[in-house]
């Protein structure tokens, strides 16, 4: 009778293992994916927003951008090969990349905090909230409510500074 207890004591510690390591299996895979894919699909939308006639003539304001202030601007007006970005395009080019590589079950917050046209630099963060609702069975009838944390969903939030460069031949 006792090493059949042990037997079920060792069967129900092994399947809470294996669905622990499940769970946090899964998180850990999210936040490696969600890393690459902002990093592909900024790079990609840096790129698809670059502004070929500043880099041919020079960084202009003529028909492009005349809502921008040239102040805010750091480049030099006139000199070709300068590198720049169109802040819209990339904002169109980023959220259509990004809709078409991410998953359709999770819950994303995309936010832009920064971009400078010239020299072309981003900031992006992406939250993704995924759903656990079958732990919160586990917390719900807890009479005292000191958690500070929502038992049914996990945050990953993926941060990144990027800056476009070419290598220049003089």
């Amino acid at each position: 009778m006792q090493t059949s207890i042990w037997g079920y004591l060792f069967l129900v510690l092994g399947i809470l293992g294996i669905i622990l390591i499940n769970l946090f299996g899964n998180v850990t895979v999210d936040n490696e994916d969600m890393y690459y894919i902002l990093k592909e699909v900024t790079e990609a939308a840096m790129i698809d927003a670059v502004d070929y006639q500043a880099y041919r003539v020079g960084v202009g304001y003529d028909g492009v951008t005349m809502d921008k202030d040239p102040d805010t601007m750091h480049c030099i007006a006139g000199i070709p090969g300068t590198i720049r970005i169109i802040e819209e395009k990339f904002v169109e080019s980023f959220t259509r990349r990004f809709a078409e590589a991410a998953r359709g079950n999770t819950n994303y917050t995309v936010t832009i905090q920064d971009i400078d046209e010239c020299p072309p630099k981003v900031s992006v963060t992406v939250t993704a909230r995924e759903s656990y609702s079958w732990i919160g069975g586990f917390f719900k009838n807890r009479k005292d409510n000191q958690y500070d944390y929502d038992a049914n969903s996990a945050e990953i939030v993926n941060t990144l500074s990027a800056i476009l460069e070419t290598k220049r031949e003089d």
